[in-house]
């Protein structure tokens, strides 16, 4: 990943042998705080079981820089990538010290300007974009924009926004756009099937059969979007691996679907996912092992020049399994 610190002190001097206002760098419209989605990542209704663990975007509680030596606050457990596909740069860092948060329309920096004009400064001082009225203006701020790339050190300057651009915090990032669609996927655990079944009782050493019954909610690929102004994410969710518990201490985890048991099996063993139990389930309640299963999906998204993916889990409703032993009869 390129390193722009070196090259974006060089730009921001360049930037400075222009007057700032005359920026070229259009501001696009932002969303109104009340139109964009919801930070928080929360269950989708009717599926009160579930875990995300959201990797890039970085969304901010506050647009502020980070504390010297530390890194901005955002879900953990994978990467986010930004991009500028200008000049074949290619990826760089979604945050740098010395030119603020990347904004991914329009693939340049954004930084807030310290100190603020004041409320009667000139004209010029508010920067590109900025509305006439004093009122109006005290709305938003005022960002210093920076944008790598032999050619665009004009398109930067000093502009006027009434919101925070996407990425930087204030509206919805890219992976909160993401998180959105996955709340539109209403993504399920696993609908668990066996053999033995409900009803049927399996014995001590022989093979049981376990599989998923697919659907896209219970497998998936699966695919949805979110917007907001300036941005679209496309998210696609697939499932990495269900993990069974089997209630007799046991667990099989299975990186397929499984394959539905039919009577032209006979006694062989699951080709997939299987397991043997090796005690009868006498002991249990109703004489039953209880099977709870978890799966995992991993959804990658892609979106606003940005990257990444979010895992996240779904639990499924339990099943029952009964199992006995074969028991030898003597003949007289």
């Amino acid at each position: 990943m390129l390193n722009l610190r070196g090259r974006g002190v060089l730009l921001a001097a360049a930037a400075a042998a222009v007057p700032l206002h005359l920026g070229l760098f259009a501001a696009p419209a932002f969303a109104e705080d009340g139109d964009k989605p919801s930070g928080g990542v929360t269950c989708p209704e009717l599926v009160p079981d579930c875990d995300i663990n959201a990797g890039g975007g970085g969304g901010q509680d506050k647009p502020d820089k980070p504390k010297p030596g530390g890194k901005p606050s955002g879900g953990g457990g994978g990467s986010a990538k930004c991009y500028i596909e200008w000049d074949d740069i290619g990826e760089v860092p979604c945050y740098d010290e010395d030119m603020g948060w990347f904004n991914p329309v329009g693939q340049c920096y954004w930084e807030i300007l310290e100190p603020q004009p004041a409320k009667d400064a000139a004209d010029w001082e508010w920067g590109t974009a900025a509305p006439d009225s004093d009122a109006e203006r005290a709305k938003g701020k005022v960002y210093n924009v920076t944008c790598p790339g032999a050619g665009r050190e004009l398109m930067g300057g000093s502009t006027w926004s009434l919101n925070p651009p996407p990425g930087f915090g204030g509206g919805p990032t890219a992976e909160e756009l993401a998180q959105e669609a996955i709340k539109k996927m209403r993504l399920l655990g696993a609908d668990i099937r066996t053999a033995p079944g409900a009803g049927k009782t399996g014995l001590v050493g022989m093979p049981v059969w376990i599989w998923n019954n697919k659907t896209l909610r219970t497998w998936g690929p699966i695919t949805d979007s979110a917007s907001a102004p300036g941005i679209t994410v496309t998210a696609t969710a697939t499932v990495k691996k269900i993990e069974y518990v089997m209630g007799d201490g046991g667990t099989e985890v299975c990186t397929t679907a499984g394959t539905p048991y039919e009577k032209r099996f006979g006694g062989r063993p699951s080709p997939d996912c299987g397991y043997l139990y090796t005690k009868t389930s006498a002991s249990q309640p109703d004489n039953a092992f209880t099977v709870k299963a978890t799966t995992t999906w991993v959804v990658h998204w892609v979106g606003g020049g940005q990257e990444g993916d979010i895992t996240t889990t779904r639990e499924a409703e339990p099943a029952q399994i009964t199992i006995g032993e074969a028991q030898a009869v003597a003949k007289p």
